[in-house]
């Protein structure tokens, strides 16, 4: 029987996920009419601190984590569609 390392993804989940929780804190205190570039800001700032984990991150991972930041940005406003995440991301 193939033997999964899951402390390791419980840990990695729990970094990035605590990564989110902040991101989603700070824009809960922006104003309600905060401009996009801000708005970015924040977005840029979390994924730039995600990518201290990228020797840790697999590629399935990646996908999830996505799927989250662009949920969270299209809650406040932003344009999935610009891919605006993907350009901050490091080797992950």
């Amino acid at each position: 029987m193939h033997h999964f390392n899951l402390e390791g993804e419980k840990k990695l989940i729990t970094k990035v996920k605590s990564l989110l929780e902040a991101l989603i804190s700070e824009l809960q205190q922006l104003p309600e009419k905060t401009n996009q570039s801000t708005l970015l800001e924040h977005f840029k700032k979390c994924i730039l601190n995600i990518n201290y984990l990228e020797n840790e991150i697999e590629t399935v991972e990646r996908e999830s984590i996505f799927e989250h930041i662009y949920t969270i940005g299209e809650i406040v406003g932003l344009d999935p569609t610009s891919e605006y995440a993907d350009e901050w991301r490091g080797d992950w």
